[in-house]
Order: structure tokens, then sequence, then C-alpha cells
């Protein structure tokens, strides 16, 4: 099992909802190891990125409350975690921005940025009933830390200039560390496979796959939808907004179409509402369906993928976070336990954070009530 020393220098939490998007993150990790992690009763996978020690986790189930008992968990057994991303598949809203010009394609990837009064990912199923047919969203997420806001902001500007995106490079790379028979799950499927049905055509059998049962005159492919809708292979657009998340599958076109007329909602997924309520992170989510009733497999991997490449651009523009050495951290376990008989320690005021980061002689952690930086200085 790893000790609290050996865990001290990762400083990027990694949450993975589920396998398929595990493998497309595990994929992208240098020097990749395995962690046990006795007290959690899972085992994390860990590496680098860049210059990152990145530690990743995957959910035992979908949904909002797993998610948050994986986040809790890892930043328990992982002091050091300063960025959070939550990084995997959704659905995509095809049309959205003025006169719906902008349009998502399958395969592109979603990143989460506050919008107006959203943080980034609208928690749109919390709220109250103040009539029979209406509801007051309430739920609130924090927005993502500064260092990856501006790491966002510096990406979109890479992607304007010359030579352009560095993803279709991570997923040939990607792809090198997959058995054979995989390879074909993680490519890209093609505009081809890439079909958009009227909204009120819905998928008359869930049991049933789209092909040779649904009428494909009544979709549209990308070359139906415009120049926006081109795309190169391996060359996803990235596009910025408010991610919608609930505990609820959304499979209906009209739903999707409510979400993002109510809440400028562009990408709908199912754990980030339980991550975001107490942890300042990022979510990268690519997008396998358009979140209505033809909801297929075929894009989920190469989905995951394009996710998992555009994490590590964001990733690579992040400045990289000074740790404590081993004695550093025995000593800051030696400290919580002492406060823990007496006295106000950093893990005392994380309010369940459990950040204590020994940098120049300070340990520094999240105010559960504030949200603040807060400074508490640590004995040599």
């Amino acid at each position: 099992m790893a000790s609290l020393a050996e865990r001290a220098k990762y400083t990027v939490g990694w949450i993975a909802p589920m396998s398929l998007e595990l493998t497309a993150g595990t994929a992208i990790l240098q020097d990749r190891t395995l962690l046990p992690v006795v007290e959690d009763g899972t085992s994390y996978h860990a590496g680098r990125i860049g210059n990152h020690y990145v530690v990743m986790v995957v959910c035992p189930r979908i949904g909002a409350s797993p998610a948050s008992t994986a986040v809790t968990n890892m930043r328990r057994s992982f002091p050091n975690v300063k960025h959070i991303l939550v990084v995997g598949i959704g659905g995509g809203m095809p049309y959205y921005g003025t006169n719906l010009q902008e349009q998502i394609v399958l395969g592109d990837v979603v990143v989460s940025v506050p919008q107006y009064r959203e943080g980034g990912v609208a928690h749109y199923e919390f709220g109250a009933w103040v009539g029979k047919h209406e509801f007051s969203v309430s739920g609130h997420t924090l927005h993502p830390s500064s260092s990856l806001l501006t790491a966002v902001n510096n990406l979109r500007s890479a992607h304007m200039q010359k030579p352009g995106t560095r993803i279709p490079q991570i997923l040939r790379e990607l792809r090198e560390g997959l058995i054979d028979s995989e390879l074909p799950e993680f490519a890209d499927p093609g505009s081809g496979s890439d079909h958009l049905f009227e909204d009120n055509y819905p998928h008359l059998d869930s049991i049933k796959f789209c092909e040779g049962f649904c009428d494909y005159s009544r979709s549209k492919r990308r070359e139906d939808r415009g120049r926006k809708a081109s795309r190169k292979q391996d060359t996803p657009f990235i596009h910025y907004g408010t991610i919608g998340s609930a505990n609820a599958l959304v499979i209906s076109s009209e739903k999707r179409n409510e979400l993002y007329h109510s809440h400028e909602i562009i990408c709908i997924e199912m754990e980030s509402a339980g991550v975001m309520g107490d942890n300042q992170g990022l979510v990268i989510r690519g997008i396998c369906d358009y979140a209505d009733s033809h909801k297929n497999k075929i894009w989920q991997k190469y989905a995951a993928a394009t996710a998992a490449a555009c994490a590590k651009e964001i990733l690579l523009l992040v400045p990289t976070t000074e740790v404590p050495t081993a004695e550093a951290a025995d000593h800051g376990v030696a400290t919580r336990n002492a406060n823990a008989h007496g006295g106000v320690g950093a893990g005392d005021i994380s309010g369940g954070y459990n950040v204590g980061q020994v940098q120049t002689g300070f340990a520094h952690a999240f105010s559960a009530g504030s949200r603040d930086i807060v400074k508490t200085q640590v004995s040599p």
C-alpha cells in the first residue's frame, strides 16, 4: 500500500465516471502505476502528464453521489491534490449560441466555464417546486480555480493560432497504449456515423439500434448541416459553456432543448454536480450522442478519448505546483494527528477537504464556509 509520503507528490485529481473513460485517461499517463489505498477500498491509477503528477479514480457507479464519494476519498488520501478534473462523455446540444449558429457534432468536446450566474456546471434538478409545473432551481456549484480557467483561456488563444490543437497527436499517442481489439473502438467513427434526427422523430424501440430500424431520411448528416458542422478526422472542436448535471439520464430532445433555453446548457451528464458542489474543478466531456432517444454506443469510446486528449492539452498549460518532501509530508501527518487531540490545524479548517499543502512554511486549505484560501503556520 502506498504511504502518505509517497502520495504527497500528486497534485492533480482526475475523476473518470466509467471504465471506458478511465481507459482513455490512463492511456495518456506517463510512468503509470497502481496505488492501492485500503482505507478507500480502491486502487488509484497514477502517473505523469508533463510535469504534473496525476492520480485517477473510476467511480463504482454512475451518478452524483458515487462521484462525490470518490473525490472526497481522493482528497483525503492525496492531501496535496490542488486541481480537480472530471473527464468523460456526455450528451450534446447540437445547436447553440446567437441564432443557434454554433454547432456541436459527435466527438466534439465541451469544457465547463462560468456563464452568467452559473459556475460552469448547472445542477438543474436541485431546487423547489413553486407551482404544479414550475420548478425553481437553487443548486449552486463552484467555479473552476483561477489556474484552470487561465489554462483554458490560454488554450482557446492557442487554438486560434498555428499550429493549432495538439489533439490529433495526443489521440495517436493514446491509441499506442491500447490492445489491438480496442483500436477500432477508439477510432474516429467519421461523419457517416453522425446522424442528427428531427426533434419530432423519436426512437420507438429501446432494444433496437437505429441502423435498420430508424428512417434516416428523418435525420441530417454533417454535410447537410453546413460548414460549422464539418470536421477533419481526429480534429474535434472544443466548446466552452455550461454543463448540466443531474441524477437523471436525458434521452429526450424536448428536454434537452428545454434545458438549453432555461440554463444555456450545451452538454448533459450525471456526475459533476456531486463533485463541483464542494470542489473547484473543471469538467471536460466528449460528446457521444445528442441526448435524444436515438442514443447509441458507437461514439462513446472515441468521445472519451477526445475528452482525455483535451484535458491533457489543458493540463500542459497549468503551472506545476510545488509539493512537500516526504519528510515534510510525514511531519504534516504528525501535526494533524496532534491537532486531533487539541488545537486547530489545516485538516480541521478544511471542512472535509483535508488539503494541507506544505509550501514555504505554510499549510494551505480551503475554508468550507467561505471557500477562501487559509494559511496556517506549520512548525519547522
